[in-house]
């Protein structure tokens, strides 16, 4: 590296440094400053294309969080040409939202910076995460940089059928709840990086699958009460069924009794507000 390019990563760092501590102290002016007025921004947020120049849209923003921010890079590479330097590195963000919800999450964050007579200033950023290639498009943001993926390891089969995602009020009670009163076992369970949110959790049950999660509503997937659908159990003995999930705690909505339709079935709702249809075939006398 020559003794020009040296010097400018050099200020190409001091300058990141200065706009990661105006992020952290919530200071949208002093982070504005950092950048060009026409710079363009990739965000982790919609819309796909905006510009950093708004200052009180980035106090909006800021003021959705309680206290200073965390916020730092990790892996900076800088590199520079003439006026026109790039910097790319891993971004931790983290802090507590006002409605208590605790945030904790990597992401790649890319710079593209220009010298100007105020010295660089940032034209571009792109932030991004990458997402799970298994069909659900769910953003990976429990991964870190310690994270590792066996790109040749054997894929899963496919799960046949349609499969329920639930996003509930408590995953992890849900779970252990389900255990109990429907003798669900646990296939895989990931915690997002605050340790006590799931971010996905997959349960099978009567030899299906049943998948969780909890609500994140700072990526947009707030919780809403459960209604307008039912999880229908059809199993051979309703009786000892139905026994173990009212043991359990669930609440009986309606007796389990032989319908008008010939079936035996009731319906139970648990304590997330959840509605279980319990069914067997009515069996014939010898």
């Amino acid at each position: 590296m020559s003794t020009t390019e040296s010097a400018n990563a050099a200020e190409i760092r001091a300058a990141i440094d200065g706009w990661a501590e105006a992020m952290r102290q919530k200071d949208a002016s002093r982070v504005l400053s950092y950048g060009t007025q026409d710079c363009l921004v990739y965000s982790l947020a919609p819309p796909l294309k905006a510009s950093d120049a708004d200052a009180e849209g980035l106090r909006q923003w800021f003021s959705t969080w309680k206290g200073p921010l965390g916020y730092r890079l990790q892996d900076l590479e800088i590199t520079s040409s003439g006026d026109v330097g790039f910097a790319t590195a891993l971004a931790h963000l983290s802090g507590e939202k006002q409605d208590g919800a605790k945030v904790a999450l990597w992401y790649r964050q890319t710079l593209g910076l220009k010298r100007t007579d105020g010295g660089w200033k940032i034209a571009h950023q792109h932030e991004s995460v990458p997402f799970y290639m298994d069909g659900s498009f769910k953003a990976a943001i429990d991964l870190d940089p310690a994270s590792k993926a066996d790109w040749n390891a054997p894929s899963h089969p496919p799960m046949a059928g349609v499969i329920a995602y639930l996003n509930v009020e408590d995953a992890n009670a849900t779970a252990e709840f389900y255990g109990r009163a429907f003798g669900a076992s646990e296939v895989t369970r990931k915690y997002a990086e605050d340790g006590q949110r799931l971010m996905h959790c997959h349960l099978t049950i009567n030899g299906g699958a049943l998948m969780l999660s909890d609500p994140f509503p700072e990526f947009g997937y707030p919780w809403k009460p459960p209604e307008g659908f039912v999880l229908h159990l059809v199993v051979d003995d309703a009786d000892f069924w139905w026994k173990r999930a009212v043991e359990a705690g669930a609440e009986v909505t309606m007796p389990l009794e032989i319908a008008f339709w010939g079936d035996y079935y009731g319906q139970l709702r648990d304590p997330f507000g959840i509605t279980w249809a319990i069914v067997a075939p009515v069996k014939k006398e010898a």
